[in-house]
């Protein structure tokens, strides 16, 4: 293997050129950040220190070297390790509800010496290559039910020990990959109905309890579901269950609302009114539409954010970078940005779609779907279209536990895109 083969990696050449745009991306921001802004205010200390920059250029390196590690590994030994891989990460989740690090009132992290480990970030890895094995091995429709119901145990085991931590964002990432690898799988298409309109009464029941604090919003959709189920030509059983099931949805809604932190009700509530609590739970949210709309197009140019520079923008490194980014450089600075994620997310699409092992086709679908979800929801959160769940930007966030994930991902990525035409 010559030196070009040992340096980058094989396969589809654009996304890896996105990856690693999007990476210089991330250390260009960072830099502003912790860089102090000058000027008519002087020098003021930026509140984040450049440490945080010298940290993600360490971790781009690993994350580089996962990559490679990644597009190279034999994809049909990885599909034969799928089982060992995902018990080992429900092993280190069990771990962490035991003895791991409690920071901000939540116990995420594994102390390894100087190293913090988060193992709901290898759990991501895990549950995509453990799902993908599962529903590659269905050999015939009549099993699809069956393999079905075990996909969505291997999503829930992951899901409800990351809930107990507690990392509500992250347990939505779980949820959101299966949906997206159950719908290419197959699934009938009266479940998503189901699914989707359970999540609708749950929406609606929640508004009417905690916001509108009225019955009648719930109880009108209730209504209009009855009268849709009598027009529509489906057996009793069918009309029967998908009405029992927004009905104990709905019901339901108040018994998961009381065991939600308090924080997590706080952000919730403050999302339906920001100005609820405009200095407390709902000062991200203001801040980040604050930053976003100064930019214009063009943005108040790199190394001149002021939101950014005067400190007003909270965690402006992490799950606000989103902000920094539309502040300094503008609607055209985030369209170029989102740009680099859209040819991950197309190339992804076509890579799952020409794949010929169903182990792979499901992979590539399990990873684009987890660039997708992460994408949208932080640019939702930072605009204020989702209430504040604490999800990174992958590649852009700082954060080495998700850094050296979202690379290993996409490398397995490349991998199945190198081998398009295996038989």
């Amino acid at each position: 293997m010559n030196l070009f083969g040992l340096l980058f990696p094989s396969g589809d050449r654009s996304m890896f050129m996105a990856w690693f745009l999007l990476c210089l991306g991330s250390l260009a921001v960072l830099w502003s950040v912790t860089e102090p802004i000058s000027g008519p205010y002087e020098q003021l200390d930026p509140g984040v220190a450049k440490a945080v920059f010298i940290k993600q250029a360490l971790w781009m390196m690993i994350s580089y070297v996962g990559l490679l590690m990644a597009a190279r590994v034999p994809l049909r030994y990885l599909d034969n390790v799928a089982v060992p891989l995902y018990l080992f990460s429900i092993l280190l989740l069990l771990m962490i509800l035991v003895i791991g690090v409690r920071i901000g009132g939540a116990q995420r992290w594994l102390a390894l010496g100087p190293l913090r480990l988060q193992p709901s970030e290898l759990a991501k890895v895990t549950f995509i290559i453990m799902t993908a094995s599962v529903l590659a091995r269905s050999k015939d429709n009549g099993a699809r039910f069956a393999t079905s119901l075990l996909s969505l145990g291997v999503m829930v085991l992951p899901t409800v020990l990351i809930l107990r931590e507690p990392d509500l964002g992250t347990s939505l990432v779980f949820v959101a990959v299966w949906v997206g690898m159950i719908f290419w799988y197959g699934i009938p298409g009266i479940i998503l109905l189901g699914a989707g309109s359970a999540a609708i009464s749950a929406v609606i029941m929640f508004y009417s309890e905690s916001v509108a604090q009225q019955a009648w919003p719930w109880g009108g959709y209730i209504l209009l579901l009855v009268g849709i189920l009598y027009l529509v030509r489906w057996n009793i059983v069918a009309k029967v269950i998908l009405l029992g099931l927004n009905v104990a949805t709905g019901i339901g809604i108040p018994f998961f609302w009381d065991k939600l932190k308090g924080y997590q009700q706080e952000r919730i509530l403050t999302f339906f009114d920001p100005t609820r609590d405009a200095f407390g739970s709902g000062y991200q949210a203001i801040q980040s539409k604050v930053a976003i709309g100064s930019g214009g197009l063009f943005g108040t140019h790199y190394l001149q954010g002021t939101q950014k520079g005067l400190a007003f923008l909270p965690e402006r490194h992490t799950d606000f970078i989103f902000s920094v980014v539309g502040e300094e450089l503008g609607f055209f600075g985030t369209v170029v940005l989102l740009g680099l994620f859209l040819v991950i997310i197309m190339r992804g699409l076509n890579v799952a779609a020409v794949a010929r092992q169903p182990f792979q086709r499901f992979l590539a679908i399990g990873i684009v779907t987890y660039f997708v979800f992460h994408v949208v929801v932080n640019v939702a959160i930072t605009t204020g279209l989702l209430p504040v769940t604490g999800l990174p930007l992958p590649l852009i966030s700082y954060g080495g536990s998700n850094l050296l994930i979202s690379s290993v991902l996409l490398g397995l990525l490349l991998n199945v895109s190198s081998r398009t035409f295996d038989d």
